[in-house]
């Protein structure tokens, strides 16, 4: 997650429930929620615009083509109703990130565990830095993954 776009990707995952719970577990954070909740808003308004134009598409197709047997929208149909689909399970992370920002805590207890492991993490390397200790293949790996990348 160590960059904007992957940020996205992941949020984008989660709300289709295809995210790894390790990317699930650092998106429930409390360092990452306001970023998680900007990019949820910004999820849901392109969505929202998207089924705004389909609905548009749709009318203006079905209206030119009256005398057709099948319906002529058909496609754009079921594009509208999973854009409305994705919408909705983009609308219960936003209320998810909305209650985790509001109690201040995570639901899921076993994120504490994620936040101890990463706080763990973080201290063995400072303990590094401050004893001028040489890192290892296995701390390189350990420091990655605070950025979200797996070199294990």
């Amino acid at each position: 997650m160590s960059t904007l776009k992957n940020f996205e990707i992941v949020v984008s995952e989660d709300i289709k429930n295809k995210a790894s719970q390790q990317d699930r577990d650092l998106l429930r954070l409390p360092e990452n929620h306001e970023h998680w909740r900007e990019c949820l808003v910004n999820i849901i308004e392109t969505v929202s615009f998207k089924i705004s134009e389909l609905d548009r598409e749709i009318s203006a197709i079905r209206s030119s083509y009256t005398d057709f047997i099948t319906d002529p929208a058909a496609g754009l149909e079921d594009q509208r109703e999973k854009s409305k689909r994705f919408r909705f399970y983009a609308e219960k992370r936003l209320a998810e990130v909305d209650r985790l920002m509001a109690l201040g805590q995570p639901d899921d207890p076993s994120l504490s565990l994620a936040t101890f492991l990463r706080d763990a993490i973080i201290a063995h390397k400072r303990w590094h830095e401050d004893h001028g200790l040489v890192n290892s293949e296995g701390d390189d790996c350990l420091y990655a993954a605070l950025d979200g990348v797996w070199k294990f």
